[in-house]
């Protein structure tokens, strides 16, 4: 990389024409506002916008980065001082020669110092695919040296690379940033969301609290609520706002809270999926696992070939409509709605019931089928969400009127 371009980016930050955006980050279960991530913007003179992916790849060459990265850590410090006691976490981005940095926890520090910020309202980030390329006991020094000023620690585009096992075991990170590319089929792959079950087992097994970014459609938001995902970003919510934009949101926003650091409350429910559908798959067409209170839900499985199907998550009410718009006559949808629905399921569990039976009939092009639905309700280990599991079985198919 020239001299001359190293060059144009610093007259750039002296300029400020590099400037940090902010893109929130929000409670997957509330929606409230809880952090942020600042990201690099370089808007010239003339009005021209480079984007990140022109300037930053060429930076990281060399150490060269470092420059534009403590420029952002400043400019994170100055933003967290003026939001005072309205102000949330934001974590900045730093590349892998910050591993190799001398004193990189001791300048952290002291800059936190000068603006007055405490070390748990900013959040270092470096991705995974940057850890790979440092030798292990190196970067291990570099984290418990971070963690020991009271900063936390997150891996960004967690899956994308191959350190995820042994990296995240032994050091000590706080927050696992999970590859936008995971969410990029809207969760309705098998096998993607097979490994993001993983990924979300394997946090909250390590007592780690997760991030998903990439967040654009409402079935990725139910997806991750049932997944139990902490924090969420992107543009469902909100894309990467100017300072003063984000400043307003902040300010407008209720007071915030830090996270619990019980991670007992952080256990994901998801975790015995796997065990329930080995066991009774083969027996029913659909499973569903849903949350009454969050009034979203989790196709966990649909055989093949069935006629009434559901969309991979999405919301309860919803789906209660649409199986009620399907009945085969008043009584059915009546008796659907008196005791599967949301509503009277909630009831149910108030009553002390935890088991709901009904046998409801659907109407398709090929006929009149009878199916059963058993739900079991139960009460969040931890919170007050009723949680439930909806098994569906056929009992009686149409008759072929035109067999071959």
């Amino acid at each position: 990389m020239n001299s001359s371009f190293i060059n144009e980016v610093i007259a750039a930050i002296e300029s400020r024409e590099i400037k940090a955006y902010y893109q929130p980050q929000y409670d997957a279960n509330t929606g409230r506002l809880v952090s942020a991530e600042a990201l690099v913007r370089w808007e010239k003179a003339n009005g021209e916008i480079v984007s990140p992916d022109s300037f930053i790849p060429e930076l990281e060459k060399t150490e060269a980065i470092n420059l534009l990265d403590w420029f952002m850590a400043e400019e994170v410090c100055r933003t967290i001082h003026e939001l005072g006691e309205a102000a949330v976490p934001i974590a900045v981005n730093f590349s892998r020669w910050h591993i190799r940095e001398r004193d990189f926890s001791r300048k952290l520090n002291s800059l936190l110092s000068t603006y007055g910020i405490q070390p748990r309202m900013f959040e270092v980030e470096i991705t995974e695919s940057a850890m790979a390329a440092v030798e292990f006991n190196v970067i291990q020094e570099w984290a418990y040296n971070v963690a020991d000023i009271g900063v936390s620690i997150a891996i960004d585009d967690f899956g994308a690379g191959f350190t995820s096992l042994q990296f995240v075991k032994d050091l000590p990170v706080n927050f696992l940033k999970i590859d936008k590319a995971f969410l990029a089929d809207n969760c309705q792959d098998d096998r993607g969301r097979g490994t993001l079950e993983t990924v979300f087992f394997f946090a909250n097994k390590l007592n780690l609290s997760t991030i998903a970014e990439g967040v654009e459609t409402i079935e990725q938001l139910k997806f991750m609520q049932n997944m139990d995902c902490d924090r969420v970003q992107g543009y469902l919510f909100s894309k990467p706002l100017k300072k003063e934009d984000f400043l307003v949101i902040a300010l407008m926003d209720n007071q915030p809270t830090v996270d619990d650091d019980n991670f007992l409350k952080k256990q994901g429910t998801f975790s015995t999926h796997s065990l329930l559908l080995k066991a009774i798959r083969d027996e029913y067409d659909m499973i569903i696992f849903g949350n009454l209170y969050k009034n979203s839900y989790y196709l966990m499985h649909q055989r093949d070939g069935v006629k009434f199907k559901a969309a991979t998550a999405g919301v309860i009410d919803d789906m209660s409509e649409a199986t009620i718009a399907m009945s085969a006559d008043y009584d059915s949808g009546k008796k659907y709605r008196d005791t599967l629905s949301r509503p009277a399921l909630i009831k149910a569990f108030n009553e002390g019931k935890t088991r709901v039976e009904c046998e409801v009939k659907i109407k398709t092009e090929l006929g009149v089928h009878e199916f059963i639905t058993v739900v079991h309700l139960m009460k969040h280990p931890y919170r007050d969400d009723i949680l439930m599991i909806g098994m569906s079985r056929t009992v009686k198919n149409p008759v072929d009127t035109n067999p071959a």
